[in-house]
């Protein structure tokens, strides 16, 4: 089945943006951070008092009537010297690495782009953003707005004015149905948000409202209001209703042919954002040490090899065909697959203990073997986290079940061992039961035969790359007490 470039184009800016903050996050950490120096001199003053006693030589009665004659020496000394003091603060209202949301009513829903909920589920749909007009499709989310790279700084407007922001992404893809012009899309949006806090402890709550315009490839206006419910470990969920109207000239990179399209698309939807950080105005005045978190772990990437029970490697694994019947042909290896994790986290609970969380990450991908693959759109953890050595090494069992596209319950402990505060190695070991799913099927080209219910044993050796280990005294549970 044939794909629209969009596919392409959201995986690829997914996988850009990953590989950019890896590699630049000492530099961003500069630029979202506000470092005040203060400068003075330490000025220290001693006094020094010796009390000398002089006994003469010779014979001599001392006591209370003829005392020892004694000289005090009383000495004053002043030093001083510069000294330099550092402070860290956020520079930032907003920082995010990704938004997805799907949209209601944009296209009728046999020319719907199918983005699924949140703009995400739907990528591993076989109807995501087909072309073949030939088959018959119906989809509920018709449309889909992508954002990459966000970001907001404090507008200090009417009299300054709180909770005004004006800001940008790196991308931002407006996508009503399957026909590509009809796309609205621009580097370096232009936007300007009000935010209304209906809860201002978090999670925080919000209505928003918000304008923008885009000016390259596509020239366009948006204008939208939604109901933001977040940030917690980066993770924020909201309710979209907005209206976009623009056009993409003839011959420009969305629209080959020789006459302009325009686009008007209103919308309503439902999106979600991870790695995406939010703070309140009076909160860019609170040192970055100072600040409270809800999570045990937030991460870019987690990355594994693995060794499993595998019957047969991912990476010896052929396909032969021969009279119209497609068999499977390999053998296991040392390796034989591997795991990625996107954006994971890990959020502690509030009650019970605060040890316990939830978790889940934006993607996770778990290839066990040939034919025991997981594929999973922000899947549900849950589990214990227990200090081994503290602050430096952790144990981490946990439960975590994949409902789509792969239905599998994974069960599993890791060690995880802190490097510094961006890196740590990872040593997984646990089972895995289920079945990958038809998606899954359609994405790896594996015939029915190969997909089979699996139960399969594994020991990953990885490495979390952007993932901080936070400390029991940096949550703010244990800060209340």
């Amino acid at each position: 089945m044939i794909h629209s470039i969009f596919r392409v184009h959201i995986l690829f800016l997914s996988l850009c943006s990953v590989i950019l903050l890896s590699s630049c996050t000492t530099v961003l950490k500069k630029q979202l951070t506000r470092t005040e120096e203060d400068r003075f001199t330490i000025t220290v003053n001693d006094t020094t008092v010796e009390k000398i006693i002089n006994n003469p030589p010779g014979p001599r009665d001392n006591g209370i009537i003829f005392p020892s004659p004694t000289t005090k020496v009383i000495t004053h000394t002043k030093t001083q010297y510069d000294s330099t003091s550092e402070r860290y603060y956020p520079n930032f209202i907003r920082a995010g690495l990704f938004e997805g949301v799907g949209l209601l009513g944009t296209s009728s829903p046999s020319e719907g782009f199918g983005s699924g909920l949140f703009g995400v589920f739907g990528i591993f749909d076989p109807e995501f953003g087909t072309i073949n007009r030939n088959e018959p499709r119906d989809v509920l989310f018709t449309g889909g707005l992508y954002r990459f790279g966000i970001f907001e700084w404090q507008l200090r407007w009417f009299r300054d004015a709180k909770h005004w922001t004006v800001g940008t992404s790196a991308v931002e893809m407006i996508v009503p149905e399957v026909d590509n012009p009809k796309s609205l899309v621009s580097i370096f949006p232009i936007y300007i948000r009000k935010r209304f806090y209906l809860r201002e402890s978090i999670p925080y709550i919000a209505i928003t409202p918000a304008f923008g315009f885009g000016y390259f490839p596509s020239q366009y206006g948006n204008a939208s209001v939604s109901l933001d419910f977040g940030s917690i470990g980066g993770l924020n969920f909201r309710i979209y209703a907005g209206l976009a109207a623009g056009i993409n000239l003839a011959n420009s990179s969305l629209n080959s042919t020789s006459a302009s399209v325009s686009s008007t698309i209103p919308y309503i939807g439902l999106g979600t954002s991870v790695l995406d950080f939010l703070n309140k105005p009076e909160e860019l005045d609170i040192e970055w040490k100072n600040h409270e978190h809800s999570s045990w772990s937030v991460g870019l990437l987690s990355f594994s090899i693995n060794m499993s029970s595998a019957d047969t490697s991912l990476f010896g694994y052929t396909q032969v065909t021969s009279r119209n019947r497609t068999t499977s042909q390999g053998q296991p290896g040392i390796i034989n697959g591997f795991s990625l994790r996107v954006a994971p986290v890990t959020l502690a609970l509030p009650f019970i203990d605060k040890r316990v969380f939830i978790g889940t990450s934006l993607l996770h991908l778990g290839v066990l073997g040939a034919k025991e693959i997981i594929m999973s759109v922000f899947p549900l953890r849950a589990g214990y986290w227990h200090t081994l050595i503290q602050d430096e090494l952790i144990l981490e069992p946990s439960i975590e079940y994949t409902y789509y596209p792969s239905r599998v319950l994974n069960v599993s402990a890791a060690c995880k061992l802190a490097i510094n505060e961006y890196i740590n190695l990872q040593l997984t070991g646990g089972v895995a039961s289920g079945n990958p799913g038809n998606s899954v099927t359609a994405v790896f080209d594996l015939s029915d035969g190969d997909v089979l219910d699996f139960t399969t044993f594994y020991l990953g050796f990885g490495i979390g790359i952007n993932e901080r280990l936070f400390k029991e005294s940096e949550l703010r549970y244990s800060r209340k007490k």
